[in-house]
């Protein structure tokens, strides 16, 4: 549903605003923990009522059970709300691309191209399984950098890192890969990285979390 799109890129793009309004100090630091924590819920809730006017029991369950533990966390020790949202963020996202690549199943960004295009040759499928490999090694370094950052760097340079410049290198990542793709696959047609978007956002962002079998 429209509402659910809307919810989903909502969050997104209130995550980076106040990251960078903590950056700048307008924010305190645990408090844009906690409010990206629960835009993450937010962004959560939103793919799943993409794909169906009403949310289902099980994620409505999830939801409050996710919100029982951010406020426990919260009474408890808000500053880890610090590092949670990062963290979190980029571990799903790597659970979510390392998944995808088990045998039987189809690459993360597999699933995304064959919403470009009706035509799937092989070259594409190693090419997509091949950047797929790359998302998932560059998440898995954002932890890496982020708990190592954690243990040895001041906590200035840490939100540095965390607020504003991860948030660089992952659109200088897709950037730069989409430019490789259109140099090494120029030999096809490509859309737009927002149209692209919007056919996704009528598919439903849920349909790429779900196990697929390779091919289908």
């Amino acid at each position: 549903m429209r509402y659910g799109i809307w919810l989903i890129w909502g969050s997104i793009l209130a995550i980076v605003v106040l990251s960078a309004m903590s950056y700048f100090h307008l924010l305190a630091p645990e408090t844009l923990g906690i409010l990206e924590a629960l835009l993450l819920c937010g962004a959560w809730l939103g793919a799943s009522v993409s794909r169906r006017p009403k949310p289902s029991v099980y994620n409505l369950t999830a939801l409050v059970g996710i919100s029982v533990v951010i406020a426990a966390v919260w009474l408890s020790s808000p500053l880890l709300f610090i590092y949670v949202p990062s963290i979190g963020m980029n571990l799903l996202l790597a659970v979510f691309c390392f998944s995808s690549l088990r045998p039987g199943s189809e690459p993360a960004i597999t699933r995304i191209a064959r919403i470009e295009r009706d035509d799937f040759s092989d070259e594409l499928y190693a090419y997509t399984r091949g950047v797929t490999w790359a998302w998932a090694l560059f998440f898995t370094g954002l932890i890496v950098e982020t708990v190592t950052l954690i243990a040895l760097a001041s906590i200035e340079t840490t939100l540095l890192f965390l607020n504003l410049l991860n948030y660089v290198m992952i659109a200088v990542f897709f950037i730069t890969e989409y430019i490789y793709r259109r140099i090494r696959l120029r030999h096809y047609t490509h859309i737009s990285p927002l149209l692209l978007v919007a056919r996704l956002s009528r598919r439903g962002f849920m349909s790429l979390i779900r196990y697929r079998e390779q091919g289908r």
